[in-house]
C-alpha cells in the first residue's frame, strides 16, 4: 500500500528568532526569509538564507529596505517593496530604486509577479503594477472585493488570486475577537488586475484573516490563518485545482494552528515556516507529494 504523504518537521527551532509576518522568496537555489514581527510590535530587520530548511545563515541583521517590505523575484533580481523600492542581484547588496511609492506603506499587502509585471495588492481595494519598480500604475482603484487586509494572494493558472481576509465593518452578530471587522472565505480571480471575478463567494474553509497562500504540485494552497469569528488560530490546509472546488489536505498537519506563517514552494516540497501560534514560532515543516 502506498504511504500517504505527511508533514515532516525539519527543525523545531531554526537559527532565526521566533516571528510571524516574515516575507519569503526563493532565489539562487535557496529559501530566503526577510524580517518579521516579534512581541510588542518589535520588528526583526534581518535576512536569512537556507538550502535545506534545517540550517539557516544570517545574511544581514540590518536590512536597508523598509521593514516588512513585500519581496518578489522579478527580472533576475530580488525586489523589496513597501513605502520605497529596493532591489538586489544577489540578496546581499541592496540598491535603492524609488524613494516613495504612490500607494505608500501598507500593512499585510502582497507583492506578486504576473504577466511581466510586479503587482501590489491585498491591503485596500486598489491594485497597482509596475514593469520596472519606478513607474507604478493603479490599474484598479476600487476592486469589488473591497478594502481587504490580511488576505492570501498568489499567482496561479495565468491569473492573480485573492482569498479571504477581513474588511472593517461590523458583522451581524459582531465577530468575537475584533468586533469592528468581518472576515471572509471568498475567492477572487483576475487575469489583468483590473477586472475581477468572484469564483466563489463561500469556499468550504472557514472565514479567516492573516492566511497565506502558495502554489505547489499544480495546485493553489491556503494555510492556516486566524478566525476572527471564533477568536482562534487555524491549522487547516486546503488546495484547489481551479478555484471553485476546494479540498482539505489530510492527514492533518503536524504543525500547530497559526497565522501569518511563511510558505515556500522549494526543492519539490511545500514548506511552512514560523508563524504565530500564540506563542510565536521558529519551526520549519515540509510536505513532499
Amino acid at each position: 500500500m502506498k504511504a500517504i504523504p505527511s508533514w515532516q518537521q525539519i527543525t523545531p527551532q531554526a537559527a532565526f528568532s521566533i516571528r510571524d509576518t516574515a516575507e519569503p522568496f526563493v532565489f539562487g537555489g535557496a529559501m530566503w526569509l526577510s524580517n518579521g514581527y516579534y512581541y510588542g510590535g518589535v520588528l526583526s530587520r534581518d535576512l536569512w538564507r537556507s538550502t535545506d530548511g534545517a540550517k539557516w545563515t544570517l545574511i544581514s541583521d540590518a536590512t536597508p529596505y523598509d521593514g516588512y517590505s513585500e519581496m518578489a523575484v522579478f527580472d533576475g533580481r530580488v525586489w523589496a517593496v513597501k513605502g520605497s523600492v529596493w532591489n538586489s542581484a544577489d540578496g546581499v547588496t541592496w540598491n535603492p530604486v524609488l524613494d516613495k511609492t504612490p500607494f505608500g506603506v501598507r500593512g499585510y499587502g502582497e507583492l506578486v509577479v504576473h504577466d511581466g509585471r510586479m503587482w501590489q495588492l491585498g491591503s485596500g481595494n486598489d491594485v497597482w503594477c509596475s514593469r520596472d519598480g519606478v513607474r507604478w500604475e493603479c490599474v484598479c482603484p476600487d476592486a469589488p472585493f473591497g478594502p481587504r487586509y490580511g488576505s492570501a494572494v498568489a499567482v496561479f493558472d495565468g491569473a492573480i488570486w485573492l482569498m479571504g481576509g477581513a474588511t472593517q465593518e461590523k458583522g451581524d452578530p459582531p465577530e468575537k475577537h475584533y468586533p469592528d471587522f468581518v472576515t471572509h472565505n471568498d475567492v477572487w480571480r483576475s487575469v489583468d488586475g483590473e477586472h475581477w471575478e468572484c469564483v466563489t463567494a463561500h469556499a468550504p474553509w472557514a472565514e479567516r484573516q492573516w492566511v497565506v497562500a502558495e502554489v505547489y504540485d499544480g495546485k493553489l494552497w491556503i494555510i492556516g490563518g486566524f478566525s476572527n469569528r471564533e477568536s482562534c488560530n487555524l491549522g487547516d490546509v486546503w488546495f484547489t485545482e481551479e478555484g471553485n472546488a476546494w479540498y482539505e489536505f489530510t492527514p492533518k498537519p503536524g504543525f500547530s494552528p497559526r497565522h501569518e506563517a511563511t510558505p515556500y514552494n522549494f526543492d519539490g516540497s511545500l514548506w511552512v515556516v514560523a508563524g504565530n501560534s500564540w506563542p510565536l514560532m521558529n519551526d520549519v515543516w515540509r510536505l513532499t507529494l
